[in-house]
C-alpha cells in the first residue's frame, strides 16, 4: 500500500472516530437524563407507597392519622412498628422535618429490649445533639402498655434545647406493636 492510500485510510477513520465519539456522547447525555426521570418517578412512587403504608398502619390503631399525629409532634414524628413473633422493629416511616439541623439520629439501633405484659422497654436510637455535641447512646425506656396513647417524655434535656422528644405506644395486640417517636418544640 503507498503512503498516500494509508494516509487516506488513517484520516477516514479519525473521522469514523471523532462521528463515533460524538454519537457516544450525546447518548450518553440522552440516557442519562432518561435515567434520572426514572429514578424521580420511581421516588414519587416510592413516597406514595410509603404514605399509602403509612395510613394503613395509622388506621389500624384505630384512633391515629397523620394529621392527629402531627398536631401532637409537630417537629416532626418516626413511626415504628414491630413483628411480636421476632420483637425486632420492622419498619419505620420518618415525617421529614428540620430537626437534622440540631440533631443527628441512628434508627438502626431502635427494637424491643423487653416485652413483658405490662411494660415495653423500647432501646432508643442513638442521639447526637449538635449544638453541645453530646450524645445518647445505648439508652432504653421502659414505656407501659396500658393505656395506649400515653406519651413518654425523654428523661434526658440538653442546655437550651428547643426540642423535646416523646414516645408513645399507639397499639399493642397479639401480633404487632406500634409506636412513635415524636418531637414537639419547647415552649
Amino acid at each position: 500500500m503507498n503512503p498516500g492510500t494509508a494516509q487516506t485510510w488513517c484520516q477516514i477513520a479519525i473521522v469514523f472516530g471523532i462521528i463515533f465519539t460524538a454519537l457516544a456522547t450525546y447518548g450518553s447525555y440522552h440516557f442519562d437524563k432518561k435515567a434520572k426521570v426514572i429514578e424521580n418517578k420511581k421516588q414519587q412512587e416510592n413516597q406514595q407507597i410509603i404514605t399509602s403504608k403509612l395510613d394503613e398502619v395509622l388506621e389500624s390503631t384505630g384512633n391515629e392519622n397523620r394529621t392527629k399525629l402531627l398536631e401532637k409532634y409537630p417537629a416532626g414524628y418516626v413511626l415504628f412498628g414491630v413483628d411480636l413473633l421476632n420483637t425486632r422493629t420492622t419498619f419505620l416511616f420518618p415525617r421529614k422535618s428540620d430537626l437534622s439541623k440540631e440533631y443527628e439520629f441512628d434508627w438502626n439501633n431502635v427494637e424491643i429490649e423487653k416485652l413483658e405484659p405490662n411494660l415495653l422497654t423500647i432501646l432508643m436510637p442513638n442521639i447526637r445533639y449538635k449544638p453541645l455535641d453530646t450524645r445518647i447512646m445505648g439508652c432504653t425506656l421502659p414505656i407501659p402498655r396500658r393505656p395506649l396513647g400515653k406519651e413518654i417524655r425523654h428523661p434526658i434535656k440538653w442546655r437550651d434545647e428547643r426540642h423535646i422528644i416523646f414516645y408513645e405506644l399507639l397499639k399493642d395486640d397479639n401480633q404487632q406493636l406500634i409506636f412513635v417517636i415524636g418531637f414537639r418544640k419547647t415552649e
